[in-house]
């Protein structure tokens, strides 16, 4: 038996934004709950499971997932540059990598174990009180600076979409984060104010890796002929020599087109 999906970029885009829009909503629900709401049952469980500033919880797996699924799409167009020896299959080899590596510090949360030891030796104090967005700030601006031929050789429809997400995402992990910052150091993280901060952050950060799959997605369907994955159920021997999900490059090519 075997079953084909195509994933368009519309449907994708729409599917998670649905997703995004309940984990938000859920988070600041949850949270509301815990402000003005009397305890019941399970009550600090499900407001911890859904909140979007807590780790290993439901939005945390989303964002891993995501993350990846970003990587991954990054790999595919990787592997298609690399068979056309294009100039620029390197730059997606290492965006592939980047957001691989930054699922892997959403699951274990690398750049928090540096926070303290950071802040003494930096004395941080108001929107630097979350030390790691100097280190990152640092590197994303050597990252800006050399992915700029890159970026103006994509198409202008795609690279609208590419500096978009970037916006998005770096006005949520760092821009954001260091208004959470000077609340946190000023009032303290016990707040509401804090609380709609960080779940404007979070939002971001999800809408911005939205907005990049779009562009991936689009890349794909656009200037790579697109892809489809194929699923195959069956016994073992009649799926011998071929892999459980196998992914299918559409014939036509982008030169084609």
């Amino acid at each position: 038996m075997k079953f084909q999906i195509f994933l368009t970029p519309a449907g994708i885009t729409q599917f998670l934004l649905r997703v995004v829009a309940f984990l938000v909503v859920m988070s600041f629900l949850g949270q509301m709950t815990v402000y003005f709401l009397p305890n019941y049952p399970f009550r600090d469980y499900l407001a911890k499971a859904f909140s979007v500033d807590y780790e290993r919880n439901i939005p945390t797996a989303y964002s891993i997932l995501a993350l990846l699924f970003s990587s991954t799409l990054l790999g595919t167009i990787a592997y298609g540059k690399n068979l056309d020896s294009d100039r620029y299959k390197n730059h997606w080899k290492v965006l592939s990598f980047i957001f691989f590596y930054i699922s892997f510090d959403e699951a274990v949360q690398i750049h928090e174990k540096f926070m303290e030891p950071m802040r003494s030796l930096l004395n941080a104090t108001g929107f630097l009180y979350f030390t790691w967005v100097v280190p990152i700030g640092f590197l994303v601006a050597i990252f800006l600076l050399s992915y700029a031929k890159f970026l103006f050789h994509l198409p202008t429809s795609i690279r609208n979409l590419f500096v978009a997400a970037s916006l998005l995402y770096i006005g949520g992990a760092l821009g954001m984060e260091m208004v959470g910052g000077y609340q946190a150091y000023t009032v303290g993280m016990e707040n509401i104010p804090y609380l709609i901060i960080v779940t404007i952050e979070e939002f971001l950060e999800m809408l911005g890796i939205i907005v990049f799959i779009h562009a991936l997605t689009s890349y794909i369907n656009k200037y790579l002929g697109g892809v489809s994955w194929t699923l195959f159920l069956g016994k073992k021997q009649q799926l011998h020599n071929s892999s459980s999900i196998e992914m299918v490059a559409i014939s036509e090519s982008a030169n084609q087109k």
